[in-house]
Parts: C-alpha cells; sequence; structure tokens
C-alpha cells in the first residue's frame, strides 16, 4: 500500500506480545537451527534405596533407568488474508481524505488490520497444539481440525494407560462426587509410584465449572459459619485454590485454570470455536512449565523478495501484492512445535467417567 514503508510495518508487528496465550509460559520459545525436536525423556525423581552390605562384599548394582528420545518435525504454520480491489479502492479514498491531516491512524489501522490477523492467526495455532496435547497425551491434525490433512505431524507422547485415570463418581453428578477425597489423591498417589511430586492440576474452565458445583467442593470450601448456616454457597477457584494448601494430604495442590478460546476455519469456510484444553480433563503436573515450544526463522526471511517483511519472536509477517487480479496479500508464517517434555511423567484424569476412554 502507498505511502507505508517495512519500517512501519517493523513498528506495527514489534508492538504485539504473546501475554492473551497460555503456551508461552509453559513452553517458552527456543530458538533452534533444525527443522526437527528432539527431547530425552527419562524416569527421574525415584529415590532408590542402598543396600546394607557385609564389609569385603560385592556391592550389589542398581539399574540404570531407560532414557527414550522424543522427536518430531517442526511443522509451517501459516496464514494468509487478501485485501481486493474494492477494498484497496477504500484505502485509496481514505489516503486522500487524509492527505491534509496529520492524524493518519485510521489508514494505519486499515493498513494493519491483516497484519494482527495473521499475527493472531499463527499464535492461536501454537495455542491449539499446546493446549489439545496436554489435555490428551496427544495431538492429532485432521481435516475436522486443519485446513488439510498433515498427518506427519501426529505426536503421541505415549503417556502410560496406568496414568491415565477415571474418577469414583463423575464430576457432574454433585452428589456423589468426590474430587478431593478421593480423585486428587488417586492422582497424587500415581504420581508418587514413578517419583513425581504434582503441584498443579490443569483444567479447562468448563470443568472447572463442574468441579466447584459438586457437594464435596461446596461443604469443603465453606466457612465454619457457612455451614453452620447451611447455606450453600458456589466457591471460587481462590476459595477451592485457599482450600486445597490447607489440606496437608493434597501436598499444597494448586488448580490451574484455563480460560481460552481458539477458532478453527476449516476449507469451506465454516468455523468452530473451542477451548483447545478438552473438556472433563485434569492434567496433573509437577511445574507450570511443560517444555518448550521449538522453532527455526522462515527461510522467507532470508530471500530477497518484493514482499514487505517484519518479524517479532517465532512469528513473521510479510505482504505483497498480484497484479491481475489485482489484491494485497498478507501472510503469517512461523515454524514452530511447543513440544511437551518429560509427559510421561504427569497424569490425566477423565473427570465424567471411571475410566479413561478419551
Amino acid at each position: 500500500m502507498q505511502g507505508l514503508t517495512e519500517r512501519d510495518m517493523q513498528a506495527v508487528v514489534n508492538s504485539y506480545n504473546l501475554k492473551p496465550y497460555y503456551y508461552p509460559t509453559l513452553f517458552p520459545p527456543t530458538e533452534t537451527p533444525f527443522l526437527t525436536w528432539k527431547m530425552l525423556e527419562g524416569q527421574a525423581g525415584l529415590k532408590i534405596a542402598a543396600d546394607l552390605v557385609a564389609r569385603g562384599a560385592t556391592i550389589p548394582k542398581k539399574t540404570r533407568e531407560a532414557i527414550s528420545r522424543i522427536q518430531g518435525d517442526i511443522p509451517k504454520i501459516a496464514v494468509s488474508r487478501e485485501k481486493l480491489e474494492d477494498e484497496l479502492t477504500e484505502y485509496d479514498i481514505m489516503l486522500a481524505m487524509a492527505s491534509n491531516n496529520p492524524d493518519l491512524k485510521a489508514i494505519v489501522d486499515f493498513w494493519a488490520e491483516d497484519v494482527k490477523f495473521c499475527w493472531d492467526g499463527v499464535a492461536a495455532r501454537a495455542e491449539w497444539i499446546a493446549l489439545k496435547q496436554i489435555s490428551l497425551g496427544k495431538v492429532t491434525f485432521t481435516n475436522a481440525n486443519n485446513a488439510g490433512v498433515v498427518t506427519e505431524y501426529n505426536v503421541d507422547y505415549q503417556i502410560p494407560t496406568t496414568q491415565k485415570l477415571g474418577v469414583t463418581a463423575s464430576w457432574a453428578t454433585v452428589a456423589s462426587a468426590k474430587p478431593f477425597t478421593k480423585d486428587f489423591p488417586a492422582a497424587l498417589s500415581k504420581g508418587k509410584t514413578i517419583g513425581a511430586n504434582y503441584r498443579f492440576a490443569f483444567m479447562n474452565t468448563a470443568t472447572l465449572a463442574k468441579l466447584v458445583q459438586t457437594d464435596e467442593a461446596i461443604k469443603m470450601c465453606a466457612s465454619y459459619l457457612t455451614n453452620l448456616a447451611s447455606i450453600a454457597q458456589t466457591p471460587s477457584l481462590e476459595d477451592v485454590n485457599a482450600m486445597l494448601r490447607r489440606r496437608v494430604a493434597l501436598n499444597g495442590l494448586q488448580i490451574v485454570e484455563i480460560d481460552q478460546d481458539v477458532t478453527i476455519e476449516l476449507a469451506d469456510g465454516t468455523r468452530t470455536t473451542v477451548n483447545p484444553f478438552e473438556d472433563d480433563v485434569v492434567l496433573f503436573s509437577e511445574s507450570k512449565v511443560l517444555g518448550k515450544t521449538h522453532w527455526k526463522r522462515p527461510i522467507d526471511m532470508n530471500v530477497q523478495t518484493v514482499a514487505t517483511k517484519a518479524m517479532n519472536g517465532h512469528t513473521m509477517v510479510q505482504k505483497y501484492s498480484n497484479i491481475s487480479p489485482i489484491k494485497e496479500v498478507t501472510e503469517g508464517i512461523a515454524n514452530l512445535f511447543p513440544a511437551w517434555n518429560l509427559a510421561g511423567r504427569s497424569v490425566l484424569m477423565q473427570t465424567s467417567a471411571t475410566s479413561w476412554n478419551k
């Protein structure tokens, strides 16, 4: 577009950040020179006791834990948007009307609208991948969640079935659900068997809403006077976490709410908005940092073209035009994948069934 330079575009892109997204905190970005990601996974944390042996006797040797390698390819994540002839004509009219006006904000906003759309598009897909895999133990790309099937990027972290649990009673059955006295202790106990000391329980907003409506949550989070007066009051997340901190048996476990919406647009134009973190699932983890977002600089930044380009972090945005039919194209491009480190040390719990069936 006339009158706007690469320097202007870089300034616009630099103003964007990833604060609305969970994945940069859960999977801090790390640059790599390769288009693959690799992690070593071992069983750490188990305290193997030494033996009592007679002096002069051979000391028994213990088994060294096997280390497995989890790896995959870093996919190209891309999104495109176009301004066609009518929209470009509208921009030209705006430019003419503002020729004597020092305030060109409306023009810049119109020009940058597609830039922001493409920036958010890349971040939203990274968010979808990160949250989907940590709530299912895998991520699978199909024509129902991606405009085109790219099965070579499917990842299954092979979490043992013994670490995928159900609950005593569905949390939707408020009277019989036992999230704090049965279900959470079962997950913590399972973690102990693999040397994991869970501090955080991740769940989405819909699952949290079911949790706080259970009779057990209402009773255990209520004050003495509230219980005495038999006044039922649904607790907040802060109330639940305060209660959990007081329960020695739960080892200071804290709930982390995942409140996020991502819209997927398919090839036929249909759109579906979902929370990528699966409903009725709780992830038990030792840390809030679950892995790394491995990313590589797009090759587009190294090739001389007529496109106007800007890059911030792992995402590049570029603009170029076509002559016939005339249109301006904006693209957001990133090579990245949020890889879940030590997924095998986590426990997944399905809160809608007595055994895992997702």
